[in-house]
């Protein structure tokens, strides 16, 4: 039986969401893997299947219930909120409640679709292996057979060692357009924390009726993010002498209108840029036209990277850091699933014996490739 996943308060919604996504590529893996033990026998296919199905239902009906209360959280948490809703008129401002409301449908309409992604590429194809009939799966999986016995192996064999691959890289929710698979835990968590940071940058921009902000610049920001940080931008989109806010986050019709509600609110996925108020009041004339001409457009096109070469390097190392953090966390995450309590319950004392080498890295070593042969 899987793990039981507690229903959260408000304050534990976005994290509850992200432990939904990995219990359910947890159930999906577990499916697959029943499924193999058993054969691929013809009869049960269809209520294998039907099984799976639920499983993304279910996910996606309690994101239903939780993604609401996760991007509600941002917006009522901030100085209104801690004031006692002294201010609640504005908390429930046309123009506030449009953009929870846009939030939390492009959310649930990313959990869906990753849902039926997940049903449609991985877990349908391995599922119907052992289909007699011909369809689009059926032909490069017999292929595979006849190689593996070609080269003395079953193709049961082969199976076993497709389902260790998707063991390995998880439920593949999304393909982004660099052709890198996301898995339904990796794609939820990024889905959750960039909503949960488009409300948090909306709730902002929402508060009150100051139009200007600007977009701060951080060290080692992206090549998206370069042409965009750092400028002054109008966020009613109809200041002459600054950009539209809508024109950074991006609008979802080029031809709408250049206000909030028709811009993704964000710079791009996972984005971590803030946004603070702006002024041109007690500034001088100079300071002034210097930032207009920084901000704008036609000055500085937005399609430049503006970044310096040490930004770059900056920016490089600080993701290569981060694509080592996520494959020791998964290599950890592997071990603990195969061998429990033998292995560290923490992260940091596995990557201490890793680096080492030493003799309890090696029985871990040992004792996972044992376990994974049995599997």
């Amino acid at each position: 039986m899987p793990p039981r996943i507690v229903a959260p308060n408000r304050n534990g919604a976005a994290a509850f969401l992200v432990r939904l996504f990995t219990l359910t590529e947890q159930q999906l893996i577990a499916e697959i893997t029943r499924k193999r033990e058993q054969g691929y026998v013809d009869y049960a296919e269809l209520a294998a299947l039907e099984r799976v199905r639920k499983t993304l239902l279910g996910m996606t009906k309690k994101s239903a219930e939780y993604v609401p209360l996760a991007i509600e959280r941002e917006f009522y948490k901030g100085e209104a909120a801690r004031a006692g809703y002294a201010n609640a008129r504005a908390l429930a401002s046309p123009t506030r409640l449009k953009v929870i409301e846009q939030l939390t449908d492009n959310l649930l309409g990313e959990i869906e679709e990753m849902a039926e992604t997940a049903y449609q590429s991985t877990a349908s194809k391995l599922l119907l292996i052992g289909r007699t009939s011909p369809d689009v799966f059926r032909a490069p999986v017999l292929t595979a057979a006849v190689e593996a016995q070609a080269a003395g192996r079953g193709s049961m064999t082969t199976v076993s060692e497709i389902v260790k691959s998707i063991e390995e890289t998880g439920i593949t929710a999304f393909v982004d357009k660099a052709g890198r698979e996301w898995s339904l835990k990796d794609y939820g968590a990024m889905a959750v924390r960039t909503t949960v940071h488009q409300a948090q940058v909306s709730a902002v921009l929402t508060e009150d009726e100051h139009d200007l902000y600007k977009i701060l610049a951080i060290g080692s920001t992206c090549p998206i993010c370069s042409a965009y940080e750092g400028r002054v931008y109008s966020k009613s989109g109809t200041d002459p002498n600054y950009p539209p806010l809508a024109a950074a986050f991006g609008k979802i019709d080029p031809a709408g209108p250049d206000d909030l509600s028709n811009s993704f609110l964000n710079l791009h996925p996972n984005c971590r840029h803030t946004l603070v108020k702006w002024t041109e009041k007690g500034k001088t004339e100079k300071q002034i036209q210097k930032e207009r001409d920084f901000s704008s457009p036609e000055k500085r096109p937005f399609d430049v990277d503006y970044r310096s070469k040490k930004q770059r390097e900056a920016y490089q190392e600080k993701e290569r850091t981060r694509a080592m953090y996520r494959n020791d966390l998964h290599h950890w995450e592997r071990y603990r699933e195969a061998l429990g309590d033998k292995v560290p319950k923490t992260l940091d004392t596995f990557l201490k014996h890793k680096a080492a080498g030493d003799e309890k890295y090696k029985e871990w070593e040992r004792l996972y490739r044992a376990a994974r042969r049995q599997t």
